[in-house]
């Protein structure tokens, strides 16, 4: 039987873990943060010590395997994930996030378990993930003159080295102005473009007001 300050020491890296991964997700605002990914590496640790103690109880018995539990983890997981994608016309949200939970929650087993190496092996290489290979993505929207508006003008000028436009929709928004909205993906080599900057070139084009940039 596991001693006590061994099943708070796994509890407390659980949750460091699924923090970390959280403070990744929170800084860009998405909608599960540092504490939701607490509470699933706790959950799915706590669920694993709960079948490593219970064993014992349940020998030569059809419930003796400890590991069941954890699966039933990795697949209940999915409700939560669910509930962070979103779509929005032709665009989906929320799919990284979805997935650092069920990343979240397969560390909390293993640190449930006592693997460390792979626990804290596998926290490392999803932050390198999660930090080293995101290509920004911004959701644009702004009113555009209808006299004086010019989408060419717009488009080449976002239309940065290895930049794509996607989902582009226009409409009138009134007698003088068109609602124009967009998602911009930047390259590896526009990766370090910030909001300023790209809030700064749209706002040079004379025809342009109320611009709105949403990192997604």
């Amino acid at each position: 039987m596991l001693i006590y300050l061994e099943i708070a020491l796994r509890l407390i890296l659980a949750m460091c873990i699924g923090g970390g991964i959280g403070w990744e997700r929170a800084r860009r605002h998405h909608p599960a943060g540092i504490r939701t990914h607490m509470l699933v590496a706790i959950g799915a640790a706590v669920v694993m010590l709960l079948g490593g103690q219970t064993a014992g109880v349940f020998v030569g018995t059809a419930n003796s395997d400890p590991a069941r539990l954890g699966a039933q983890v990795i697949s209940g997981i999915g409700f939560l994930g669910a509930g962070t994608i979103m779509k929005e016309g032709r665009s989906v949200r929320g799919l990284t996030t979805a997935a650092t939970l069920w990343v979240v929650a397969c560390l909390g087993l293993s640190m449930g378990a006592g693997q460390y190496a792979i626990a804290i092996g596998g926290f490392l290489v999803s932050m390198i993930s999660l930090r080293m290979f995101k290509m920004p993505r911004y959701e644009i929207s702004l009113l555009c003159s209808e006299q004086g508006c010019s989408l060419e003008e717009l488009c080449k000028l976002l239309e940065l080295e290895e930049a794509n436009i996607s989902n582009f929709s226009c409409r009138s928004y009134d007698a003088q102005w068109m609602k124009v909205r967009f998602e911009l993906y930047l390259g590896w080599k526009q990766r370090d473009v910030s909001t300023s900057e790209l809030l700064r070139q749209i706002s040079s084009i004379e025809s342009v007001s109320q611009v709105e940039i949403d990192a997604i």
